[in-house]
């Protein structure tokens, strides 16, 4: 699968970073709002947001990752699963809708005002009903993050007024000045590798850089009948990648790096890894650090019980029906909530491109047997 720049970069910075293990360090403190007064008021931005969807309690990670683009991540605290959210304003900027990624054929949506404040009230709707939701800043236990954006575009063939076009868009997060020195240094560390990053801005730009090279690179393969003969809209490259954040509550921070590109083709290949940092023991887990003794089989059983659940198939039947492998192992690629753990399986590792990202959530009280660190807390 072709990926951007940064996500190789992030790629390789993730498996890295995954052995290290740093000094301890102080603890953090809650931190509130009282610096940023109105921090959605930014042109690109990263809230916590707490409140409730109906009666239910729910937390959201909702970022402002480009001109118009919120992504992010909610959970249903007493659930803890994390399901992803995308979005956009309506033209008038007075609605914000996002939607909720679901397996299902119905739309589920939050739809309100999102204002200066951070405040985001309106209706949820799915499942044949709707409820009030009503949610607020809240970054106790939480870091702050700032939001960095870039994009930029290059002809394929230098002074052919008609040449394909390349274009490439990027966004990352970055610990905000607030962020306890220790602490921001693990998440800058994990974030670039061990090169240290002084310009966050300027780390994006490098990145849509790199990938306009590549590309004004590839004109010297193809001459102007190919680009007749083949369509010039095969050459119309593109490649976007972002840092999300799905779960944010000392000591666990997990992020998500994504990356999607289209090089030509049939269709572009896309995917996410994520990274889960300790930032009480300053450190980026591997499963070693959260379960004991011969735990893949009991994850492998819960994995495969996780997937006829959320793919609606019958817990006997074989998962090699709808996937290409004979059975669902662990892999390096999760997320830790307070009340689970995600793995996370990009397109082709192991299901066809059309199931696209496969998540499957895994609680704690099915784990307890393997279980070694406790992150319910």
């Amino acid at each position: 699968m072709n990926k951007h720049p940064l996500f190789f970069l992030l790629a390789a910075t993730v498996l890295a970073a995954c052995g290290q293990h740093s000094k301890s360090g102080d603890t953090a403190a809650d931190s509130t709002l009282a610096a940023n007064t109105a921090p959605a008021a930014a042109p690109y931005f990263y809230l916590q947001l707490k409140g409730v969807v109906g009666e239910q309690e729910v937390t959201m990670q909702l970022l402002k990752t480009g001109p118009d683009i919120y992504r992010g991540y909610y959970v249903y605290d007493r659930v803890g699963e994390p399901i992803s959210i995308w979005g956009s304003p309506d033209s008038s900027s007075q609605q914000l809708t996002l939607y909720e990624d679901s397996r299902g054929d119905e739309e589920i949506t939050f739809r309100g005002k999102l204002d200066s404040s951070g405040n985001f009230t309106g209706t949820w709707r799915g499942k044949g009903t709707a409820y009030k939701f009503l949610l607020h800043p809240d970054f106790s236990k939480a870091v702050h993050f700032d939001v960095y954006y870039a994009k930029d575009s290059a002809p394929l063939l230098a002074n052919a007024p008609k040449s394909p076009m390349g274009e490439a868009a990027n966004s990352i997060i970055w610990p905000a000045a607030r962020t306890d020195a220790d602490i921001a240094d693990l998440i800058k560390t994990a974030i670039t590798g061990k090169t240290p990053v002084n310009d966050p801005q300027q780390f994006v730009k490098r990145s849509n850089d790199s990938f306009l090279i590549s590309y004004k690179g590839s004109a010297a393969t193809i001459d102007s009948a190919a680009l007749q003969s083949e369509g010039s809209a095969s050459w119309n490259w593109t490649s976007e990648g972002d840092i999300k954040v799905v779960w944010n509550q000392y000591p666990l921070l997990s992020l998500e790096y994504f990356g999607y590109d289209f090089t030509g083709g049939a269709h572009g290949n896309g995917g996410a890894i994520h990274q889960v940092l300790d930032l009480d023991r300053k450190k980026v887990l591997t499963l070693d650090d959260i379960f004991k003794g011969d735990y893949k089989p009991v994850l492998t059983r819960e994995l495969e019980l996780s997937f006829h659940k959320a793919y609606q198939t019958p817990e006997g039947q074989p998962v090699k029906e709808m996937l290409l492998v004979d059975s669902i192992e662990p892999n390096n690629n999760f997320v830790l909530t307070n009340k689970g753990i995600v793995f996370s399986y990009t397109p082709y590792e192991i299901g066809p491109y059309a199931m696209g990202q496969v998540n499957l959530f895994i609680p704690y009280e099915r784990l307890q047997e393997v279980l070694k660190a406790d992150y319910t807390k």
